[in-house]
């Protein structure tokens, strides 16, 4: 299984490998349980949203499930209620699309309170450090929210990073503000090994 043509490796359509050779899952009913298991089983987070109609463009190669039906708890899409392997031919502008959070949980870490610091966010097993050229004060203010920390104060330049050895997180966030989660905000990739500062964000509120 893989996500193809997207912003990064947790956005796309859905492409999986069966008999040797890579297809797409056509669907007029995909829905979020649906793409929630493609999230969990590519360990990409859970689903922000379900696509359908090629948002990713049209892919290649034979339809290899149609109107798969998963309840969001299965290990593998295929695992889900479906017809069966390739029963149906179906036009690839049919193809289905995810976007996944891309990560599991964020924090703020070093700060007095767990209302400030430095933004980390999980990806899979591992924590990974955003820079601060990568969110701006809307950002702030939806991470805040998240975390139920009142309104965001400030958003910093945290730290210089210079020679550190931490993952960094690789896309940028596009907040409009009115976002309830930090996952649900636009974004856009930055192939990026080089990260400036680190991104230090202050919150009014404490959390207990």
């Amino acid at each position: 299984l893989r996500l193809s043509n997207g912003t990064g490796p947790c956005s796309g359509r859905v492409e999986i490998k069966h008999e040797e050779q890579w297809g797409t899952v056509c669907d007029g009913d995909w829905t979020i349980e649906d793409a929630e298991v493609v999230c969990k089983q590519l360990q990409c987070g859970s689903a922000v949203q379900a696509l359908n109609r090629a948002p990713f463009g049209e892919g290649t190669g034979p339809t290899w499930l149609y109107r798969v039906d998963c309840r969001g708890d299965e290990s593998a899409l295929w695992n889900c209620k479906h017809p069966g392997w390739g029963v149906f031919t179906c036009p690839h502008y049919f193809d289905i699309g995810v976007i996944c959070s891309g990560f599991s949980l964020l924090h703020l870490t070093g700060g007095d309170t767990a209302c400030s610091g430095n933004l980390k966010v999980k990806q899979e097993e591992t924590w990974a450090t955003v820079c601060f050229s990568h969110i701006d004060f809307k950002t702030a203010s939806v991470i805040c929210n998240e975390l139920e920390c009142g309104q965001a104060v400030d958003a910093l330049r945290g730290t210089h990073f210079g020679d550190r050895h931490e993952l960094i997180w690789q896309e940028e966030f596009h907040c409009v503000g009115n976002e309830t989660h930090l996952a649900h905000c636009p974004r856009n990739l930055q192939h990026t090994n080089t990260c400036s500062h680190d991104a230090t964000i202050v919150c009014s509120g404490e959390t207990s």
